[in-house]
């Protein structure tokens, strides 16, 4: 499990939400014994809710709005409101941090005790499996001493970008281990041309490369590629 980390998604302007995440933390934190000191005070918190409620009433429902001073001062206690609730969400942060250590599932559940939500957290790759549909494709604009190799991305990459390159290789028998890297690439297609006088009989193999390390390498593709 990743480090767990508040999020404040809600947008300053988003008026009716502000006040209900801001209520939200008020009545989670009120005798949360997780969060003795609160910094902003409950009360405080309380307060400014109370300011932005006021000013909403002020400005007044769609269609029968207030002047625009009136804007500027629910938009400034808006605005004070937010600043406090990125306050409170530091000092939970810090507390949490400071409870739980690297016990991660125990800070998030103590992080979520103090009614804000948490980041979305990122789905761990782990090793790639093996990459799907490796093969020799033909085709004409192909020189006769040219071999075109093409695959799709395995199966359990979460995103696109979770797959770093990929490594080809090559070898002269179907054993895998006497082998050598033929080459390095991010696209999921390579074109190997026999420069020898002779016809070739080659075996290739590729694998997906992420973060984790080398994934699982695929099956042989055996080509004849004939000379020059």
């Amino acid at each position: 499990m990743s480090k767990p980390i508040i999020a404040i998604k809600t947008r300053v302007t988003a008026y009716a939400a502000l006040v209900n995440l801001a209520n939200r933390v008020v009545t989670s934190l009120s005798g949360n014994l997780n969060f003795t000191t609160p910094s902003p005070t409950v009360l405080a918190l309380q307060a400014a809710i109370t300011d932005v409620v006021n000013a909403i009433a002020l400005w007044g429902s769609k269609g029968n709005r207030g002047s625009h001073l009136q804007l500027v001062d629910l938009k400034n206690k808006a605005l004070t409101l937010s600043q406090m609730l990125k306050s409170e969400a530091q000092y939970v942060q810090n507390t949490a941090q400071l409870a739980a250590g690297s016990d991660y599932p125990t800070m998030a559940a103590i992080l979520v005790s103090s009614g804000f939500q948490l980041a979305n957290t990122k789905t761990p790759q782990g090793v790639l499996q093996i990459v799907q549909n490796f093969h020799n494709f033909a085709s004409r604009t192909l020189n006769k001493n040219q071999v075109k190799l093409k695959w799709k991305k395995p199966l359990n990459t979460a995103t696109a970008g979770n797959v770093k390159s990929y490594i080809l290789y090559r070898g002269t028998t179907a054993i895998f281990s006497a082998a050598t890297v033929l080459a390095t690439t991010t696209k999921s297609s390579y074109v190997d041309t026999n420069t020898t006088a002779a016809s070739v009989n080659w075996f290739y193999w590729v694998r997906a490369v992420n973060t984790d390390g080398d994934g699982v390498v695929s099956d042989a593709v055996n080509v004849t590629v004939p000379s020059i």
